[in-house]
């Protein structure tokens, strides 16, 4: 590499950090666009090409987002992981394969055998008999909670690449229930189910229960950037088997609650209840607020459901 294009590099590097300084630093509720090119230019004292160059970086990670005309801004749910991670390293408990590499999962953490205590008093969890249970690190216990009560739980693979688990309490023996409980125990243990044919299997889901990477105090609730929940969520909707009115609980440590107010635009789910080692928080999403999915995401629902359906037919 030559003189030039190895100070151009390490130039558009110091760019990228700063504007990512920049965003993180914005309040959580501005939705204002970070300050014109000319303004950072002079800030950063740098050509319009190095900086240009450094936002689309920061774009493609997914931390900005450009619209033509109006500016560019932070990307909420972004800026929102990337803070909730930092605060995560002092309270999570590391994953034998990720290690803390919390993109890759959402993790487990101190306190959480108080979230599951608190989930058991609700009354949403007391009256459900199926219960969708995330496949987060965080709800192992709720999944044997799950099955020594005698509930059905249904646990989504990843992806939904292989459909769903179902794991019957009855079918299970009682020594066999805390491997089932586990990612690596629940396929040998449970039922595998296509997506298309989880409704002959069970009549509706009661409730549903999710980790998360944060959620706000009023319920909003930001997973990956894939958006598996939402996803989730939208085809148990498309197979009738949930509706707005079914209870979400998200678990989470009391660091990864933000206490803001976010556009529900940005995000995808809405719980109705969000429990931590030292609160619960009644939301009441599901007395009518909606919760959605992007158009891609949409467009990712229906080749789910529909190539299931071709597949049974097959």
């Amino acid at each position: 590499m030559s003189a030039v294009r190895e100070h151009h590099e390490s130039l558009r590097a110091s760019v990228r950090r700063g504007l990512e300084k920049l965003a993180l630093e914005q309040d959580l509720s501005d939705s204002t666009p970070i300050p014109p090119e000319r303004e950072l230019m002079e800030r950063f004292d740098v050509s319009r090409g190095t900086l240009r160059s450094a936002i689309g970086d920061l774009v493609s990670a997914g931390l900005l987002r450009t619209e033509q005309g109006r500016g560019t801004y932070v990307n909420k749910e972004a800026q929102a992981r990337l803070l909730v991670w930092d605060r995560l390293a002092d309270v999570a408990r590391p994953d034998s394969r990720f290690h803390d590499d919390y993109r890759q999962f959402v993790p487990d953490f101190v306190g959480r055998d108080a979230c599951d205590e608190a989930v058991q008093n609700l009354a949403a969890w007391k009256n459900a008999a199926t219960v969708f249970i995330a496949p987060d690190n965080s709800l192992g216990g709720l999944r044997l909670l799950a099955l020594e009560q005698g509930k059905r739980v249904l646990v989504p693979t990843y992806g939904l690449r292989r459909g769903f688990v179902l794991l019957e309490a009855d079918l299970i023996p009682p020594e066999q229930r805390p491997l089932a409980a586990t990612l690596d125990g629940m396929e040998s243990l449970g039922t595998c189910v296509g997506v298309a044919a989880v409704p002959e299997f069970i009549d509706g889901v009661d409730l549903m229960v999710s980790g998360a990477v944060a959620v706000t105090t009023q319920g909003i609730h930001i997973g990956s950037e894939s958006r598996y929940l939402a996803v989730e969520l939208a085809v148990l909707t498309q197979l009738e088997l949930v509706s707005h009115r079914t209870p979400l609980i998200v678990t989470a440590h009391d660091c990864q609650v933000l206490e803001v107010d976010m556009e529900l635009s940005t995000v995808s789910c809405v719980a109705s209840t969000v429990v931590t080692p030292t609160r619960v928080l009644h939301c009441g999403a599901h007395t009518g607020r909606a919760r959605t999915v992007s158009r891609t995401d949409e467009r990712r629902v229906l080749r789910l459901v529909n190539a299931a359906i071709d597949e049974e037919v097959s």
